[in-house]
């Protein structure tokens, strides 16, 4: 068995006196769909001797199933009561995703390194008439999980030498767009440039002091200056930090006196 435990919305399973288990035999935690299975689109070409390649997706987001019962070593009776019952699915069976990562027995060590974000459905296992474990079936938000998150701030002198130098671990080839917060020392335009990336994001009129926060994923800008109308100054091309199947340094530049913190959570394609 690969796990024993787990975490979901910052509490374990082990706090409501349950643990993983096993009914059929069919080796505890069973991956059902990975998530990461790509569809290729394909255009004939050639008289159909030869397919280009129009396009790739993902089609579906990892989802995994496996049962848990009540801890026999803190039990004598494994029938689950229906308070108990109630607790784990009011716990679980939610209307949103939240952090969901697989742990082992000390309730620490994580199975894989990456978490995802989940719900789950739920069925029972009778045995003998007595309710005795429970069916999950973790439904998530994406074909992948996510790996530790990156937060790290850097400091520019405006002398056009410092660079941010940021390796992507994501197994994922592409980009993505990270949360960022600048905080101003010169006046005038910033750009913050990332070759690898092929990006260039400029935001005008900006004020030494002045606290300007991109969210990545929203696509929101938000300025500590009122006056400022950062959203007509910004030329609407956000910061990516990415890799490539032959690199993954990003070189971040920047020709002004500031401060740059970077956030952002890399994809991790390794289903426990």
């Amino acid at each position: 068995m690969y796990a024993s435990n787990f975490e979901y919305d910052g509490k374990l399973l082990s706090d409501f006196g349950f643990i993983i288990c096993e009914f059929n035999g069919s080796g505890g935690l069973e991956t059902k769909e990975t998530g990461y299975n790509i569809t290729f689109n394909k255009v004939p070409r050639h008289g159909g001797r030869i397919n280009g390649l129009a396009g790739t997706k993902y089609d579906e987001c990892v989802r995994c199933s496996f049962s848990i019962c009540k801890n026999p070593n803190l039990y004598d009776d494994a029938e689950i009561t229906n308070e108990e019952y109630r607790n784990v699915v009011r716990w679980l069976n939610r209307h949103e995703f939240h952090k969901f990562r697989m742990l082992h027995e000390d309730g620490e060590t994580m199975v894989s390194p990456c978490f995802f974000n989940a719900s789950f459905n739920i069925e029972k296992t009778y045995v003998a008439d007595k309710l005795c474990g429970l069916e999950l079936t973790a439904e998530t938000d994406a074909p992948y999980g996510y790996g530790a998150p990156y937060d790290r701030t850097f400091t520019f002198t405006g002398g056009g030498g410092e660079t941010a130098k940021i390796i992507d671990t994501s197994d994922d080839a592409g980009y993505l767009r990270p949360d960022l917060t600048i905080t101003c020392g010169d006046n005038g335009t910033f750009t913050l440039s990332n070759p690898l990336c092929d990006s260039e994001m400029e935001i005008k009129n900006c004020v030494i002091g002045e606290v300007i926060n991109i969210y990545g994923s929203t696509q929101i800008i938000t300025s500590s200056v009122p006056s400022h109308k950062v959203y007509n100054d910004f030329n609407y091309e956000f910061l990516k930090i990415g890799n490539t199947y032959g690199s993954r340094m990003n070189t971040i530049t920047c020709p002004k006196q500031c401060t740059l913190r970077i956030k952002f959570t890399p994809t991790i394609k390794d289903i426990p």
